[in-house]
C-alpha cells in the first residue's frame, strides 16, 4: 500500500497517482520472481515531489519516498532508482573562540583544493558546506557547527543504468502501458549491485568525516550525525530523499535559512524521516509521461536528462520569515511523527553559487 505522509499539495497529488502505478509494477515483478504473491509499500513523505533526474521519474520513482517490497525468491533491484548515496553530516567545532567566518572560509577553500582524492561535489547542485550556530537555545551546546551535504559521486557510474555499464546487458523490463515500465536486474546481478550500494553508504559517511576533519583539524569536535538520505538499507528497499534512523537527522530548508535537527518520536510507526522540503511543479504546470520522457506543461524532457532546470521549484519558496519557516517545520514534524531537537542558524556557506555570508 501507499502510506500518505505528504502535505497533499497539487504536486504531491499528481505524484501519488503515478506512484500507485509504480507500486503495482514493483509488486508484479516481485511476484513473478517468487512462488507466492508479493506486495510493495511506498512511504510518501512530506517532501514528496518531482526529481531533477528524468531517468528516475521515467521509471516511476520520485524524490521524497521510501520504496519497500517483500523479498522475492529471486532478488531484484529497480535500476531506474539510479542508486547512489547522498547524505548530511554535522560536527561540533571546538574553536575556543578562535574560529570565525574568515578562517572557516580559508580552511574550506584549502580542503576543496587539496583533497583531490575525492570528486569534490560539496558545492554542486543543492549540496553545500555551512558554518552554523544553534538558535533559540534548543537542545544543542552553544558552539559553532560544521554541516555538509554531498554524495559519493566517485563511483556513481558503476550504479547508474547507462549503456556500457557492467550490468546494462542484464536489465529486464516490465511494462504496464505504452509509457509506464519498470527496468530491473535480478539474481546475482542484483546482489552485486546491492553490494556496490552498501559500500557507497559507508564510503560516503567516511567521506564526510574525512572532509570535515581536513577542514577543522584540531578544532574537530563530536560527530552529531552522519546520515544518508539516498541509498539501499536492504536489498528490497530504496530510499530517495528519505532518512531511515531512530537517531538525529537533518531537515533541510532553503539556502541560508535555518536547518532543523529532528528525530522520530518514541512511539513512531516507522523509522523514515523526510530530508527537506522537496521540489514542486510550477504553478499551472501539469506532469505527464510521454513517449521519450516526461512532459511538464508544454515542455518535453527526454529520459537520460539529469536536470529539469527551472521546471521545478523549491517547495515553500525562499522568502519565508524565520517564524513562518518554524510553523511550516512544525507541520512537517506533526505529519511525520518527529521531535524537533534543535534549530541551526546558517552563518555562511559554500554552494553552487559560491561563498555566501547569511547572518
Amino acid at each position: 500500500m501507499i502510506y500518505n505522509l505528504t502535505l497533499s499539495d497539487r504536486t504531491q497529488k499528481t505524484v501519488l497517482r503515478n506512484l500507485e502505478t509504480t507500486r503495482k509494477l514493483i509488486s508484479k515483478v516481485a511476484t513473478k520472481l517468487s512462488s507466492t504473491q508479493k506486495t510493495c509499500d511506498i512511504y510518501a513523505m512530506s517532501d514528496l515531489g518531482i526529481a531533477h533526474n528524468v531517468t528516475r521519474m521515467r521509471g516511476g520513482f520520485f524524490t521524497g519516498a521510501a520504496y519497500v517490497w517483500e523479498q522475492p525468491d529471486t532478488p531484484f533491484i529497480p535500476v531506474d532508482t539510479t542508486i547512489n548515496v547522498c547524505g548530511t553530516a554535522l560536527y561540533k567545532i571546538n574553536s575556543d573562540g578562535s574560529m570565525n567566518i574568515t578562517k572557516f572560509r580559508e580552511r574550506c577553500e584549502k580542503a576543496l583544493k587539496d583533497l583531490i582524492v575525492y570528486d569534490q561535489n560539496f558545492t554542486n547542485g543543492n549540496h553545500f558546506i555551512s558554518l552554523c550556530y544553534p538558535e533559540n537555545g534548543m537542545g544543542m551546546e552553544k558552539s559553532y557547527y560544521m554541516l555538509v551535504h554531498a554524495s559519493a559521486s566517485e563511483y556513481k557510474d558503476q550504479l547508474y543504468p547507462v549503456i556500457g555499464n557492467w550490468y546494462h546487458k542484464d536489465i529486464c523490463i516490465e511494462r504496464i502501458n505504452d509509457y509506464r515500465y519498470i527496468r530491473y536486474v535480478k539474481g546475482d546481478t542484483a546482489e552485486k549491485l546491492y553490494e556496490h550500494a552498501k559500500r557507497m553508504e559507508s564510503y560516503n559517511r567516511e567521506r564526510h568525516y574525512n572532509f570535515c576533519s581536513s577542514v577543522l583539524s584540531r578544532f574537530m569536535g563530536d560527530e552529531i550525525l552522519n546520515v544518508a538520505h539516498y541509498g539501499m538499507p536492504t536489498i528490497h528497499e530504496v530510499l530517495i530523499g528519505v532518512q531511515k534512523t531512530r537517531g538525529l537527522a537533518t531537515l533541510l530548508t532553503s539556502p541560508g535559512k535555518n536547518v532543523y535537527i529532528v528525530k522520530k518520536i518514541e512511539n513512531a510507526k516507522n523509522n523514515y524521516i523526510p530530508h527537506g522540503f522537496g521540489l514542486e511543479l510550477p504553478e499551472n504546470s501539469d506532469f505527464a509521461y510521454c513517449e521519450n520522457g516526461i512532459q511538464i506543461g508544454k515542455k518535453e524532457i527526454s529520459s537520460g536528462s539529469i536536470t529539469i532546470g527551472e521546471d521545478a521549484i523549491n517547495r515553500h519558496g525562499f522568502l519565508e520569515t524565520d517564524e513562518s519557516l518554524r510553523k511550516y517545520v512544525r507541520k512537517i514534524a506533526q505529519i511525520n511523527g518527529l521531535e524537533i531537537c534543535a534549530e541551526l542558524k546558517q552563518i555562511c556557506s559554500f554552494s553552487a553559487k559560491g561563498f555566501q555570508v547569511w547572518r
